[in-house]
């Protein structure tokens, strides 16, 4: 494990300890802990931005195809297909 030299204001550093003792817990463990947290929510945040890049890249995409294609029946389009491929309203 590594040791690491930080700079932190008093006030924060005064904060930091009150709340380590009321988790019972060492500043340092409270440091790792919240050093943890704080890496996780970035992890999750920038999953779901991403996510959210798809989605809208995919919209997009869906909304060229609807202008270059038209109004159309996609339930219909599925029925046929299916219809087809099972052999009904033969």
């Amino acid at each position: 494990m590594a040791r690491v030299n930080v700079i932190i204001p008093d006030q924060i550093l005064n904060d930091l300890d009150r709340a380590a003792a009321e988790e019972s817990m060492s500043r340092s463990g409270l440091l790792q802990a919240a050093t943890q947290r704080y890496l996780e929510e970035r992890r999750l945040e920038k999953e779901t931005a991403a996510r959210k890049k798809k989605m809208e890249q995919a919209a997009s995409k869906m909304d060229h195809l609807a202008k270059k294609f038209g109004k159309w029946d996609g339930v219909g389009t599925i029925r046929e297909f299916r219809d087809q491929r099972t052999g009904a309203n033969r």
